[in-house]
């Protein structure tokens, strides 16, 4: 079976536990945001890839992170693990030598021995920004928005994007695939703004089984708020659990069906 999870990297450790409950002839792969994208230190910083990319049972440590601080080179919420870095790194130097952002990450989830495989929603650029009040109303990014909510009050949201599209890559898996499982995962940050590629949810067939993961949007209060109306689930959706073994087994039935 393939199986496609539309998730951010809170829901990293359900995609873990979903790839373990599958049988070794399934594929997993897991479509996430890059809403949340922005460079730092002349690297693609990409939080929610990274999060996915992450190799489980990896001490983390913040070596190049505390370096910048002590010269005070970059702001605190652009504070990462060195694990990060690592994988920004090598994610620059690929797209910076014309490989598209999705090769890039579906070559880090190989590196990686990743038990899915990991593709961006599309290889543009497509940043979210907040406005937030203050003597002037301004633009903030989201990750500096997410790193201290309580210091600032919304009042919209913006999606930075010149011209934008669901990735080929993502086409071709949508089309392919046997099941869509949305979250568990922000509604805000993660599952809305995947479901909004333009391009994305006609890519994917009418009959393709639709299973959406019951969780508790773990944005902020205001930024859902200010987001506006979740996006319609596609096809007729079902609601389960966010029992990684009960999803699986549930998976296993309605392709069976």
């Amino acid at each position: 079976m393939r199986i496609t999870l539309i998730s951010g990297a809170d829901g990293t450790a359900f995609a873990r536990d979903l790839a373990a409950a599958l049988a070794p002839s399934d594929e997993l792969t897991v479509v996430a945001p890059i809403v949340g994208d922005h460079w730092s230190a002349w690297l693609k910083a990409c939080p929610d890839l990274d999060g996915l990319l992450g190799a489980p049972g990896v001490p983390t440590t913040f070596a190049v992170a505390d370096q910048l601080a002590a010269i005070n080179y970059s702001p605190a919420w652009q504070r990462v693990s060195d694990q990060a870095v690592a994988a920004r790194l090598v994610r620059t130097e690929l797209v910076g030598t014309g490989y598209s952002l999705s090769e890039a990450t579906l070559a880090a989830a190989t590196r990686a021995g990743l038990p899915y495989r990991v593709l961006p929603m599309s290889d543009d650029r497509a940043e979210l920004r907040v406005v937030v009040d203050g003597e002037e109303p301004h633009a903030i990014h989201l990750g500096e928005y997410l790193a201290a909510p309580g210091a600032h009050s919304p009042t919209e949201t913006v999606l930075v994007a010149e011209a934008w599209t669901v990735s080929p890559s993502v086409v071709d898996q949508l089309r392919a695939t046997d099941v869509l499982v949305l979250g568990p995962s922000s509604r805000t940050l993660a599952i809305d703004p995947v479901l909004r590629t333009p391009g994305l949810l006609d890519a994917l067939p009418s009959t393709v089984p639709v299973l959406v993961v019951d969780h508790d949007d773990t944005a902020p209060a205001d930024l859902v708020r200010v987001a506006g109306l979740r996006a319609d689930d596609p096809g007729a959706a079902e609601h389960v659990p966010a029992d990684a073994a009960a999803v699986a087994e549930l998976v296993r039935r309605v392709v069976a069906s």
